[in-house]
């Protein structure tokens, strides 16, 4: 098909369509809110939302959700927070996050989130940015931020909290203040209404892996698009458990993890925010769906590896086994030919051997995974697929709310991001490579930046994602990286490091690498130890360190690393392989800014805070 894109004459598109939208127009809905608020009518008594205070489990139903929505909603109004206004959420994860985020949208304002680990720098840019009228703070620690940078923002009238902190107002004081009213909840629900897919429901900046964050406007019927198309897609079930461990400031979760769920009326449970109680949280909650990232699967994929090593010389013939069942059944799947009798019975026999331990340490009821963020390496895709876990990636930005496209749960392949999403259209660039994107989720624009949004939507309305990729031999579409990833080596020669940066990631001794060498002669790679794996081998080797640094450094340590790296690379061009690394003495960190909440490597403060490891790069 011929399409134009920004700015350039016509020129050939190879484009890749979606199915068309299967509701009536009745039955979609014109907001969040809407959408949200039909299942509270129709489903009061299912469990809603499920998370853990002070030791044990609590919930919520739908009709407790809506009280709780319409009490903060109108507490927010008294505040006056009125349609249009902006509203700043600087929080982790938890059900105050949800309530508030539907309670701000029910009076037609607009919610600005901030993820709590984003530096006072970051906040303020925000802030400045949205010139919000009141903010929402998960405590003590995010209100002393807020307060470090306020003069920045004079529209600022009102600072709530969720819990306790100095001088603040609590968030549920206020609401349980409220009384509703016949007449008050009346002209309340008049109000959210009356909101249309046009309007703005959200301003989300982007999580900035190279440049400065730029705040991306989207509306209802953006995000309202990807629920509706997602439970077209997904056998979503209304008895679902989702586990949400993601930070809902970030789309994929709240769209995905948030909106989908309350959308069709299954539970939302909340992860605990510290990171090491999220393998009890599985077994405690036993989820059936979850979204989460490729880092995820490999931490589990690296305990059990490590297990498996410590395990007798027949446990790790079994597993080899086990994991070679999973391999076989893949590839039956890919040429269409399914499970027969016998290879059944041999999952079934390795599901009793080696797996059912693995599948109960997830709560043992889980369907499928949403995996997205980043790429996920085929063999760990294969690995929880022979499990009976089947990892379904997809593809998305901030920018289009976010899903863009989604492998089907009968129509997969690892290393692949899926068809387009139902009403989308995907395109590649010719000339370069990049994903081009068209469809009612791309986003209204860039806040304050028309030469920016200008840039990004071309005249015909497509969006220019910014992303390398290719369709593969069934029109499933493969990413290879961001155009701004790529490294141009002095040879003229260009490295997309993003692939091998997570095939080195798979490693039970690495837990992060960064690529770089733009300019020069070969690639060097920064790698950020996996400490916990590192120790243990270092103990089984005689070498003894007094702290992680000191181990980073030793030389054994270094030629373990530059071996993993030439394994795990094998298969890469010659000039594409590092020819040099350095080992950092810590892991990477998104406290220090070097991560996104989501676990992308941000190149620039990487750069900076390690100068003289990227030196050594290139002696």
């Amino acid at each position: 098909m011929v399409a134009t894109t920004a700015g350039l004459p016509q020129r050939q598109l190879q484009i890749e369509r979606g199915d068309a939208l299967q509701l009536k127009p009745d039955e979609r809905a014109q907001s969040l809110v809407q959408i949200v608020w039909r299942t509270i009518e129709r489903n009061p008594g299912r469990e809603a939302l499920r998370w853990k205070q002070d030791g044990s489990w609590h919930s919520r139903s739908y009709g407790e959700l809506g009280e709780w929505v319409t009490r903060i909603s109108l507490a927010l109004a008294e505040l006056g927070v009125r349609r249009g206004d902006r509203v700043a959420i600087i929080s982790g994860s938890r059900p105050e996050w949800l309530a508030s985020d539907l309670a701000v949208l029910a009076l037609g304002a607009v919610s600005c989130p901030v993820h709590p680990s984003d530096g006072a720098d970051q906040l303020e840019h925000v802030l400045t940015n949205t010139a919000p009228r009141l903010a929402l703070v998960e405590g003590r620690q995010e209100a002393a931020k807020l307060e470090s940078v306020r003069t920045a923002c004079p529209s600022l009238e009102h600072v709530v909290a969720f819990d306790p902190a100095d001088g603040l107002p609590m968030l549920q004081d206020l609401a349980a203040s409220v009384e509703l009213s016949e007449s008050a909840v009346a002209a309340w629900r008049a109000g959210w209404v009356g909101i249309g897919r046009e309007d703005v429901a959200t301003i989300v900046h982007t999580s900035g892996t190279t440049a400065r964050a730029k705040g991306v406007v989207l509306t209802h019927g953006n995000i309202v698009h990807n629920c509706e198309a997602a439970t077209q897609a997904i056998p979503f079930s209304p008895d679902d458990v989702a586990l949400t461990i993601l930070p809902l400031s970030h789309m994929f979760a709240r769209s995905a993890g948030m909106f989908v769920p309350l959308s069709i009326g299954a539970a939302v449970a909340f992860a605990e925010p510290v990171m090491e109680r999220w393998a009890s949280n599985l077994v405690e909650v036993r989820p059936t769906v979850m979204l989460t990232v490729p880092p995820f699967f490999g931490r589990i994929h690296k305990r059990v590896l490590d297990e498996v090593a410590k395990g007798s010389p027949l446990k790790q013939r079994i597993f080899a086994w086990a994991v070679g069942l999973g391999r076989t059944r893949y590839e039956r799947h890919l040429a269409g030919r399914g499970d027969v009798i016998w290879l059944r019975l041999q999952l079934w026999l390795a599901g009793k051997l080696v797996f059912a331990r693995i599948r109960a340490r997830t709560g043992g009821r889980l369907r499928f995974f949403a995996s997205g963020a980043a790429p996920l390496p085929r063999e760990i895709g294969e690995f929880f697929y022979g499990m009976g876990m089947l990892i379904l990636e997809g593809y998305g930005l901030s920018e289009t709310a976010p899903f863009l496209s989604l492998n089907r749960p009968d129509s997969f392949k690892f290393g692949t991001v899926g068809h387009p999403f139902p009403e989308t259209e995907i395109a590649i660039e010719p000339d370069t490579g990049e994903i081009l994107a068209r469809g009612p989720q791309v986003m209204r624009g860039y806040l304050n930046e028309p030469e920016e949004t200008a840039t990004a939507i071309d005249p015909d309305g497509w969006f220019h994602t910014g992303d390398i990729g290719r369709f593969d031999e069934g029109d499933r579409l493969v990413i290879t990286d961001r155009i701004k990833n790529i490294i141009v080596l002095s040879s003229g020669k260009k490295v997309s490091p993003g692939p091998m940066q997570t095939t080195i990631s798979t490693s039970p001794y690495i837990a992060q690498a960064v690529i770089l060498g733009d300019g020069q002669e070969w690639p060097g790679a920064l790698i950020a130890p996996s400490f916990e794996h590192l120790r243990a081998w270092a103990v089984a080797e005689g070498i003894a360190a007094d702290d992680e640094a000191t181990l980073a450094a030793r030389p054994e340590v270094r030629k373990l690393m530059e071996s993993e790296v030439r394994r795990l690379l094998a298969g890469a061009a010659p000039w594409e392989r590092p020819r040099r690394i350095a080992v950092l003495p810590r892991e990477l960190s998104v406290e220090r800014g070097e991560l996104t909440p989501i676990g992308k490597p941000k190149r620039q403060v990487i750069e900076a805070n390690w100068p003289d490891a990227i030196a050594s790069l290139s002696r």
